[in-house]
């Protein structure tokens, strides 16, 4: 039977009528919480637990009231009950009483006594129909069953449909008859039987699961401790390559230190300056004065007067220098630690990540896909990035407009932008880059108004070459190939002969300064020619004659589509733009040394230029490939080895980066976009 208490309201003890639940699990009547909201502070107060629970308006309140389906259920359920009940109980007291033989109960059922009497059809089928029902709800309860020994019941086996001694069925709740019992009964064996055969299937089903979760997480809890282990290890390895670095540098100091005071130290001197002055002084006052004496003292002084000589030469020549630290780069933590990541116990990746935990602390990146050509409508994965050492900011020095530019002769460094500002700097030492250079002039190469001129009309700087007489500059107009070249001298006055109409699409002009030869790609040719400059120069030299003769060097064949040209002292290196790969030829043999295709082509990254350092290794420049990206573009510089493996063994990472140089001593210096302006940054 249904317990009145629970399906009643706390708040007016009555049968729940429309019962709802709020946020804390507890269900009233929702008039009695709507009676209960405080419509000016929008809150409820739960009646049972003083919850308080905050709503935004009343409608968010009723709408949040959930229908307590269940409660709502057994209200209905224990009215249909009651009604029932009282109905078995009307229908008793309306039949007169008779002696039933009592009938022994069976397993599992509850009997009901025959009938004494006969009665007729009429009334037989009514008292049946009615009091059927009634004994099915009335049954349930064992507390009813003996008030009703003495009275008659008429009704038929649910079953058979016949009338008969009945008995009600615990399990079920029906009326049948003894001889329909055994039958009935074998029914609930067989239905108890099938749902205890589909329990115990799915207890199984959980018991084998259950221990072989056990085993995953034991698996998974070695691992995991293995790991800790890990971290651990490389904790320990990383404090102790600190504390090599912190030993190293302080006994660095000390033997600086000593050194420093073993080259100041002058005691010795001081003994023997003292020593001799007082002997003077001493043969100074005695009259015992000879020649012998007076030619020791000389030799001892003329001594003295050398080493005097020599320590104050050793002080002019050390100069005194004072121990500084740089502050250390800041790294990300996933580039000593690596990046820490869940997996599934059973992923194809978890041997993988076991067999990379145990090799080195940092690992060399290589592609598992040959190389392809890259194209723009194909979707691109995330660039990898190296773990590598980045390359060290040595200086920056502020241009006041883009520098797309960046060349350097001698010990002065030249800024240029597309359009002819030019910024010179002067180096401390020819060739000295690893200090920042000082500003010397601003120079205009151009007069035309930019503002005046449409944007297919504008003229642009292709190319911008240092030689040791002349600035070569290659201007073109925005949407042609053809051009003028411009000479100037260092102090940006353009030459009396100075201009010459320039008919071919060269790009990329690039000057060789010891050999004085100007190399030159012809895209539509495919073809890198050159230009051979004059070693000494007169006033009646025409330049225009160095600029219509020129030689072809290396002839390339189809798809070859040839970007860029990088030149050091011995071989010089061209972009295939299409198979984003470096050909690196012999200047003099033409002989191409070696071949490096971009192993990041199917990234969203892709070559875009290069360089070569004084021992043939590479610098290759990745820029993104996105095109649709509105922000500032990211560029990623690496540094390649000499090996064939051509392994990265430095990185550089920049925003929005344009003119690219590698200085004579293998500095690298770029030049950087900030808004309108920019800056060149020295890395070494």
């Amino acid at each position: 039977m249904i317990n009145a208490n629970l399906i009643t309201c706390a708040l007016c003890r009555n049968y729940y009528a429309d019962p709802r639940q709020i946020p804390c699990s507890h269900s009233f009547c929702f008039d009695c919480l709507s009676g209960r909201f405080d419509d000016e502070t929008l809150i409820l107060i739960c009646p049972k637990c003083d919850k308080l629970h905050q709503y935004n308006s009343r409608e968010e309140f009723e709408n949040r009231c959930m229908r307590d389906g269940f409660l709502k259920s057994m209200v209905a359920q224990f009215k249909r009950n009651q009604s029932r009940s009282s109905a078995i109980a009307s229908g008793l007291h309306s039949r007169p009483a008779s002696s039933l033989s009592q009938i022994a109960p069976m397993n599992g059922f509850t009997p009901i006594h025959p009938i004494s009497q006969e009665v007729n059809s009429s009334f037989d089928q009514t008292c049946s129909e009615r009091s059927t029902p009634s004994i099915y709800s009335q049954t349930r309860s064992s507390s009813v069953l003996p008030t009703i020994t003495n009275r008659v019941l008429i009704a038929k086996c649910q079953s058979c449909n016949i009338k008969g001694e009945l008995i009600v069925c615990n399990h079920c709740d029906n009326v049948i008859c003894t001889k329909c019992a055994d039958e009935h009964q074998s029914v609930i064996n067989d239905d108890v039987k099938r749902e205890w055969n589909l329990c115990k299937s799915k207890f199984d089903k959980i018991t084998e699961r259950s221990i072989r979760f056990e085993a995953d997480q034991e698996e998974c809890e070695r691992k995991a401790r293995e790991l800790q282990t890990l971290v651990g290890e490389r904790g320990d390895k990383l404090v102790q390559t600190i504390n090599n670095y912190k030993n190293a540098y302080i006994d660095f100091i000390e033997k600086h230190r000593r050194t420093h005071k073993q080259i100041c130290a002058h005691e010795q001197i001081i003994d023997e300056y003292e020593s001799i002055d007082d002997r003077v002084n001493k043969l100074l006052k005695s009259a015992d004065i000879t020649t012998e004496k007076i030619d020791d003292f000389s030799f001892e002084i003329e001594h003295l007067e050398s080493r005097l000589d020599s320590l104050n030469s050793i002080l002019d020549s050390s100069e005194l220098k004072f121990p500084v630290l740089s502050l250390p780069e800041q790294i990300d933590i996933s580039s000593l630690f690596g990046t820490l990541n869940f997996l599934s116990l059973n992923s194809p990746h978890s041997n993988h990540m076991k067999s990379k935990l145990d090799h080195d602390d940092y690992l060399s990146l290589e592609s598992s896909q040959p190389p392809q050509p890259h194209r723009f409508d194909q979707i691109s994965a995330p660039l990898p990035v190296p773990q590598a050492t980045k390359k060290k900011l040595l200086w920056q020095l502020d241009y006041k407009s883009v520098p797309y530019y960046v060349r350097t002769y001698n010990n002065q460094l030249f800024v240029c932008d597309k359009y002819g500002y030019l910024s010179v700097y002067k180096l401390n030492r020819p060739n000295d880059f690893r200090v920042k250079p000082t500003f010397v002039r601003e120079i205009k190469l151009f007069n035309d108004s930019l503002t005046a001129l449409s944007d297919e009309d504008q003229t642009i700087i292709d190319s911008f070459v240092v030689y040791k007489f002349w600035i070569i500059v290659f201007k073109r107009k925005k949407n042609e190939l053809h051009g003028t070249i411009y000479v100037f001298t260092h102090d940006g006055k353009l030459l009396p002969n100075g201009k010459c109409v320039h008919n071919y699409p060269s790009r990329e002009l690039t000057i060789d300064i010891d050999t004085n030869i100007l190399w030159s790609l012809d895209q539509k040719q495919l073809c890198l020619f050159y230009y051979q400059l004059p070693d000494q120069i007169s006033p009646t030299d025409q330049i225009e004659d160095v600029f219509h003769n020129r030689w072809s060097h290396v002839q390339f064949s189809k798809p070859f589509a040839p970007k860029h040209i990088s030149v050091n002292k011995n071989v010089l290196a061209v972009l295939d733009k299409n198979r984003q790969a470096v050909h690196v030829y012999d200047k003099k043999t033409q002989e191409e040394l070696y071949e490096h295709v971009n192993i990041y082509n199917h990234t969203t990254h892709f070559c875009w230029d290069m360089a070569l350092f004084s021992d043939n290794s590479l610098l290759i420049k990745l820029d993104e490939t996105s095109t649709l990206k509105a922000g500032p573009s990211k560029h990623i510089y690496l540094q390649l080895d000499t090996t064939s493996q051509r392994n990265v063994i430095g990185i550089i990472e920049e925003t929005d980066a344009y003119g690219m140089i590698i200085t004579t001593t293998d500095e690298i210096l770029i030049g950087v976009r900030i808004n309108t302006k920019g800056t060149v940054k020295c890395y070494g």
